[in-house]
């Protein structure tokens, strides 16, 4: 369920500026910021069929949705940006976490697969370990996602 859009990108590549091996990200949006994240990252895109909210004391975590015969925890994307979902249809991005898959709700625009130069990268370590750095996708500078490894700092640190 992702838009690809290699074909036009891997010519782009191919006559770019020698930026080595393209890094493949998935482009997506929440509460309409846009970000991108590694699609090693990413399990899957799928219809939100709406959440279940459970008491938590995990930060950003605070309902499950139902997926296939089993739950997956939510991580509330939206309020880590201090932002909010609009009402109505959203996706669920499926994550590779290291803790287990986990569910992000995503604007409702299919997520598009970007092939990023890697000279177009710039990793830093800031003060959000969630955040990877930055990349140019499509002519647009996004923050790069650390999706695998989304909360880990904060709920180890928490408490």
């Amino acid at each position: 369920m992702l838009r690809g859009q290699l074909r036009k990108q891997e010519t782009t590549a191919t006559r770019g500026t020698g930026g080595g091996r393209p890094q493949h990200m998935v482009v997506f949006a929440v509460a309409g910021k846009r970000m991108a994240a590694r699609t090693e990252e990413v399990a899957g895109v799928v219809s939100w069929t709406g959440a279940i909210p459970v008491p938590s004391e995990t930060p950003f975590v605070t309902s499950l949705v139902r997926q296939e015969e089993g739950c997956l925890p939510v991580f509330d994307l939206a309020e880590k940006f201090k932002r909010t979902m609009r009402e109505g249809e959203s996706l669920c991005l499926v994550v590779k976490h290291v803790d287990g898959p986990l569910a992000i709700r995503i604007d409702p625009e299919v997520p598009s697969l970007q092939m990023v130069s890697r000279s177009s990268i710039q990793y830093h370590i800031g003060d959000d370990p969630d955040c990877a750095g930055l990349c140019v996708a499509a002519g647009e500078q996004l923050p790069i996602i650390n999706l695998a490894t989304l909360g880990v700092s904060s709920s180890r640190h928490a408490g």
